[in-house]
């Protein structure tokens, strides 16, 4: 079967590819395929960052699966490189009465509130009771939203630390030894005193969106706004703890003053100039091919304790718009990509994304332990696969991280609340505003153009 590609926009932020098109594969058990003769179905999946970048899965799906492939075909959607655009693009089909809807859409799980709390989701409940138990933890978190299955996970977004092993050691930092705010402070001062061209982190004037809530989902009893409405930016000092930690990073010198995915953060890592981040661990697929002659020299931890648990954006799922042409044919390509070992499998081969159920992990321990280079795998390829780049005990922190993973409780207008909150972010930042400005106007902003989020 032949993969049908149709890009709405070209523009692809990651640039990601496939970091090996091949690999150890364990054999996995799966549920049984479908009948021959099944009457054949083409249906769309949705992403974002272009529609290329899902090509290497589908084609592994075909791989795999060839019985279902048969009969199952994936057109490929991609609406813009980032996933508010995909967001977008659904409400525009749910407001033509579903035209152009797609029979599956790649989300962040920020994104699935406003969709689930208006019902505009399948309920999953009998398709994923196959799997229910064998989801990790954090994975079931993604799948549902207030208990209802709405979702297949397919990334679990872990918080890593990702450091310079070599320079860490130079400057004589344990990272088992850095602990609180303060530890890590003092530590970001000692690692540039030692190393002047390099930097423990960076962060610039603008943050990445992804800190907000990945910083803010470590704790538990944060919310945005309470079911009445009430906004809780000046009533819970996590909020004035998070926008104090990023000013303290951005002014004192510890940071690279880039923003991720900036121009410069790329090049920051192959020179030396960065090297450590607080992040998630979708970084595996990317800082193999942004600095691939340091191989060997990154090391893998979980986040100081200071802000271990929670996740970025809680992690990636695929959901099934209700009133999709073929929900039975979408289900039947998500779970046996990536809920079925041989399928979850081939995915983290792919891109080094860990799998959502115990199974899955098992394979993928059992692949690390014995995998090499595949046959005719390129060099530069090889290169910047994970178990090459990092090692083969890579994975352990991985799955470390993902058992203390937590899922921040989004509201339905999670994705303009961040817009808000970063604005008056940014205005502390830039000495704009005063930190008690800063908090007071973005609970005055969600208040005035947001209303209660959950009417």
């Amino acid at each position: 079967m032949k993969t049908r590609a149709r890009t709405i926009s070209r523009r692809d932020m990651l640039k990601l590819s496939a970091c090996a098109a091949g690999g150890a594969l364990a054999s996995g058990v799966g549920r049984p395929a479908r009948a021959a003769g099944k009457k054949p179905v083409t249906i769309s999946y949705m992403i974002w960052g272009g529609a290329e970048r899902a090509r290497p899965y589908v084609d592994a799906f075909n791989r795999l699966y060839p019985e279902t492939a048969e009969w199952l075909k994936v057109e490929v959607l991609s609406p813009g490189q980032h996933d508010a655009e995909s967001y977008q693009a659904l409400r525009l089909a749910l407001a033509a009465g579903g035209q152009g809807l797609p029979d599956l859409i790649m989300m962040n799980y920020i994104g699935v509130p406003e969709f689930a709390a208006a019902g505009q989701f399948t309920d999953l409940g009998q398709l994923m009771a196959p799997y229910k138990e064998q989801l990790v933890p954090g994975a079931r978190a993604l799948a549902t939203y207030e208990d209802k299955y709405v979702g297949v996970p397919m990334q679990i977004k872990a918080k890593l630390w990702y450091y310079r092993k070599d320079l860490f050691a130079k400057a004589g930092i344990d990272v088992a030894k850095v602990k609180t705010f303060e530890d890590y402070m003092e530590a970001g001062q000692r690692f540039h005193k030692a190393n002047q061209k390099s930097y423990i982190m960076n962060i610039g004037p603008q943050p990445i969106h992804y800190w907000y809530f990945m910083i803010l989902s470590n704790w538990d009893g944060v919310r945005v706004a309470d079911r009445n409405g009430n906004y809780q930016i000046t009533r819970n000092p996590h909020y004035a703890e998070l926008f104090k930690w990023l000013k303290a990073w951005y002014s004192s010198g510890i940071a690279f003053k880039t923003d991720d995915w900036s121009p410069d953060w790329q090049p920051g890592f192959a020179d030396d100039t960065i090297a450590g981040s607080l992040i998630s661990n979708w970084m595996n697929g990317f800082l193999p091919k942004f600095a691939p002659a340091q191989k060997d020299k990154w090391g893998l931890t979980l986040w100081p304790e200071f802000n271990r648990t929670g996740s970025e954006a809680g992690g990636g799922v695929v959901c099934i718009p209700k009133g999709a042409k073929n929900p039975e044919a979408a289900f039947e390509f998500a779970s046996k990509l990536w809920l079925e070992p041989r399928g979850a499998l081939e995915y983290w081969t792919i891109n080094g994304t860990p799998p959502s159920t115990k199974a899955g992990q098992a394979e993928v321990r059992k692949a690390v332990a014995t995998m090499g280079r595949p046959a005719g795998m390129p060099d530069d390829e090889w290169a910047a696969n994970p178990v090459n780049f990092f090692g083969r005990d890579f994975m352990e922190p991985i799955f470390r991280a993902m058992e203390v993973m937590k899922v921040f409780p989004y509201d339905p207008k999670a994705s303009a609340e961040l817009t808000i909150l970063r604005r008056h972010a940014e205005a502390f930042l830039a000495d704009k505003e005063s930190l008690e400005k800063a908090l007071a106007g973005a609970e005055a902003e969600m208040g005035t153009q947001i209303g209660n989020p959950y009417a």
